[in-house]
């Protein structure tokens, strides 16, 4: 009896660790892998070392068996959480904002949720960041490497880093997920070393920026660019462009602006409308 208990015990752990390998493949992010390969591959390997020592019976194979379960139950959860934390030291990112998920309205509240606890001096700041960001005009259509060439040339120049690094960091950045999140909008965005410094380029290109076969022709695109602790200034604005895209008629008031004022203008009102609905 105890020899079919064991076997389906094994059974079980071993199809749950085959899940967790599942898990590891389709999980978006480090953090979302860390669920498979800790909790699912602990939960397991302990039913397979169960499964060992009851199979085994009362002896020192089940006594081996039961001392690495335990062993098991100690350190997986500590190395996750040291994963866990070194990830998030690094500037490492959930992976949960999707095309969808961040033009939806769940994201946007939640990241609505942020600016609301901006001071006024915060409100300033970032205004401020808005109306003093570059906007750069493409009339000719390019692929998104000949528009992280032009960017990145402009962000070294602003933020004294090699654009080859923040050329490289884009295209890193673009092969984890592509950043085009509607046929008219993208918003390519990294993480690069050192402290207080936050840039934002704004970018019209009449005739489209070829990010993927879904998103062959991006008009307006927001690129950005700060240090780890600029991080709480990228939600903010990332939530303030966000609502405004979904602003009726902007695509159309992007395109038809006369020149790089009428941009800063159209971003800047923009932003006022959406804070004074807000309030």
């Amino acid at each position: 009896m105890n020899e079919y208990i064991g076997i389906v015990l094994i059974a079980f752990g071993v199809i749950y660790d085959l899940l967790a390998c599942l898990g590891l493949i389709r999980m978006p992010d480090i953090y979302t892998r860390l669920q498979t390969a800790t909790k699912a591959v602990t939960v397991g390997t302990a039913c397979i070392l169960i499964g060992a020592a009851v199979y085994a019976g009362p002896g020192p194979l089940a006594a081996k068996a039961l001392l690495c379960m335990v062993f098991v139950l100690l350190t997986n959860p500590t190395s996750a959480h040291v994963i866990a934390r070194a990830a998030h030291s690094s500037g490492i990112r959930v992976e949960r904002v999707t095309a969808e998920g961040l033009m939806g309205r769940e994201i946007e509240s939640e990241l609505w949720d942020v600016t609301k606890k901006e001071d006024t001096v915060q409100k300033d700041l970032l205004m401020h960041i808005i109306a003093n960001c570059s906007i750069v005009e493409i009339n000719q259509h390019v692929n998104k490497e000949g528009l992280f060439e032009l960017v990145s040339q402009k962000l070294g120049h602003i933020q004294n880093v090699s654009p080859d690094v923040i050329k490289n960091k884009l295209i890193s950045r673009e092969k984890e997920s592509v950043t085009a999140l509607k046929p008219d909008f993208a918003i390519p965005h990294i993480i690069i070393a050192g402290e207080d410094s936050f840039e934002i380029i704004a970018i019209r290109a009449k005739k489209g920026v070829f990010f993927s076969e879904d998103f062959p022709a991006v008009r307006s695109v927001f690129v950005m660019s700060g240090t780890q602790d600029q991080w709480s200034f990228y939600l903010r604005i990332l939530a303030l462009i966000v609502q405004l895209v979904r602003t009726e008629g902007f695509f159309d008031k992007w395109l038809k602006a006369s020149d790089k004022e009428e941009l800063r203008e159209l971003l800047l009102n923009g932003i006022k409308g959406i804070r004074e609905n807000k309030n």
